[in-house]
């Protein structure tokens, strides 16, 4: 009895052994109305280069399954179908994680995955962001105080790729380096965030307009012909805002601004709104007459006051030369393209340039 006893304890003694020490990893999970579609497994980079592991036809239920015994490395990889990827950040010592989604609605990061804490967190903050429960304020609050350094690299490098969001990345890389130091994205990671920065600097070297510099007076008319002028509005911290009633991403941008005025307007916060509607040279070239020239101007006009009232741009400050791209104004801020912002202090100096993504903090610093 005394050996049963003991050969007993032994063989469960040498499972719980074996079971600790499993390094395998299982990828698996069910894909609804996937079709017949093949699934690729990748391991990807942050440069977008991607080396393929494995790939498996989905059965008719749309399962699938990838394994590899002597389990993963540490970083970034994906569940690809066709032209749609599930992303993973994976630490190393996963030995299950299940993923169910539906194809069509993958990229609106409508899935789960369960056995990889980071890829969840991932998954998750992109799905809030997608839905608008996340606002960018948020998300870049997220990205460089709270999220783990790997979620946090993998959301900045999804959400934040251009250089005026060069001090994101370095805020990143430096959590990264001292939670990951031996991670083998680092050194990659370290190359994309000081191009970002010689870029952000040559952008700021080039720039027309620089912080701290008095910002240049405009003076237009208004809607209804009456002059207004930007330096009116010293003494208060003014958001300068070049847009245009074609222009989709201004239009988008409207709602945060229209909340911001609401919000800070009693505090000292106003908004100056210089649109490029109107016709530049080249757009007047292809009419043949000046009637028609006034025709359309007098168009673009209606389409700048009615953008106006239909997004409920309240405050007083809207003014257009109605010149387009061909606007002194746009030419004197060296805007190139539109929504351009530049948030004013109350002694008339540019404080920040661009501040679309963090307009509420930077308000908040300079009322």
């Amino acid at each position: 009895m005394k050996n049963i006893f003991s050969y007993a304890f032994l063989l469960i003694l040498a499972i719980s052994i074996s079971q600790c020490g499993s390094k395998g990893t299982t990828i698996e999970g069910t894909i609804d109305n996937a079709g017949s579609v093949t699934a690729y497994f990748d391991r990807t980079g942050l440069d977008n280069t991607n080396q393929p592991l494995q790939n498996i036809a989905l059965n008719s239920d749309g399962n699938f399954s990838f394994n590899f015994p002597e389990g993963l490395d540490p970083g970034f990889y994906r569940v690809r179908l066709g032209a749609k990827s599930i992303m993973l950040i994976l630490k190393g010592d996963e030995q299950n994680v299940n993923i169910n989604a539906d194809l069509a609605t993958i990229d609106k990061f409508s899935y789960t995955v369960d056995g990889s804490p980071l890829s969840q967190d991932f998954q998750s903050t992109f799905a809030k962001v997608m839905s608008r429960e996340m606002d960018t304020n948020t998300l870049t609050a997220y990205v460089k105080d709270s999220a783990d350094p790997l979620v946090a690299q993998l959301l900045a490098v999804s959400a934040f790729n251009r250089p005026n969001f060069a001090s994101i990345h370095r805020s990143v890389y430096n959590r990264l380096s001292t939670t990951y130091p031996n991670q083998n994205t680092n050194s990659g990671y370290l190359k994309i965030v000081e191009q970002l920065e010689k870029q952000y600097a040559r952008s700021q070297a080039t720039a027309k307009i620089k912080v701290g510099e008095p910002a240049p007076d405009i003076e237009l008319p208004g809607p209804d012909g009456k002059i207004r002028k930007l330096s009116d509005l010293k003494g208060e911290v003014v958001l300068l805002d070049f847009w245009a009633s074609w222009c989709g991403p201004c239009r988008k941008a409207n709602p945060k601004v229209v909340e911001a005025y609401k919000k800070y307007n009693k505090d000292g916060f106003n908004v100056f709104s210089v649109s490029l509607d109107g016709l530049d040279a080249r757009t007047k070239q292809r009419l043949q007459t000046e009637d028609q020239i006034k025709m359309q101007t007098d168009r673009s006009k209606e389409r700048w006051v009615a953008a106006i009232e239909k997004d409920q741009l309240m405050w007083d400050g809207h003014v257009s030369d109605l010149q387009k791209w061909d606007s002194p104004a746009a030419a004197q801020y060296g805007v190139r393209s539109i929504p351009q912002t530049f948030l004013i202090d109350r002694e008339g100096k540019i404080a920040v340039i661009n501040p679309r993504y963090d307009l509420e903090q930077q308000l908040i610093k300079y009322l």
